[in-house]
């Protein structure tokens, strides 16, 4: 009896530690963090004009805030409000940055002239210019 039970124990210790190994080499086998990529250097943004108004928006308003996505009613982040971009300006930069945003699915995609914009933009204080 005691020998069943020690066994049973026994399995019980193997099976917890493959599963934790298995998670734990699953996790770090991600490469999403490889993937995002390093804002401009500062000197980058040196000199940016970027503006809410005449740059980001346009950009957000032609690629983002398009019917079923960033807009009023989608349960997401509604990219026509100029607060709402400012206020998610961080996330708007890294997410367009790294390729997420727009989706590959959504047939949208920006330029790197226009990935710079956005990121020159926040670096530069994320203003309502």
């Amino acid at each position: 009896m005691k020998t069943n039970i020690f066994s049973q124990k026994t399995a019980l210790v193997m099976l917890s530690t493959l599963v934790a190994t298995l998670m734990i080499s699953i996790s770090c086998s991600s490469d999403s963090e490889d993937q995002i990529p390093t804002p401009p250097a500062p000197d980058a943004c040196e000199g940016s004009t970027a503006s809410l108004a005449n740059d980001i928006m346009p950009i957000l308003q032609q690629n983002c805030a398009v019917s079923g996505c960033h807009v009023s009613g989608t349960g997401r982040q509604n990219f026509t409000v100029k607060a709402t971009v400012i206020q998610f300006a961080n996330q708007i930069r890294t997410n367009t940055q790294s390729g997420v945003m727009p989706p590959a699915t959504s047939g949208k995609s920006l330029t790197a002239a226009e990935k710079e914009l956005i990121s020159c933009w926040v670096s530069n204080g994320a203003k309502d210019n």
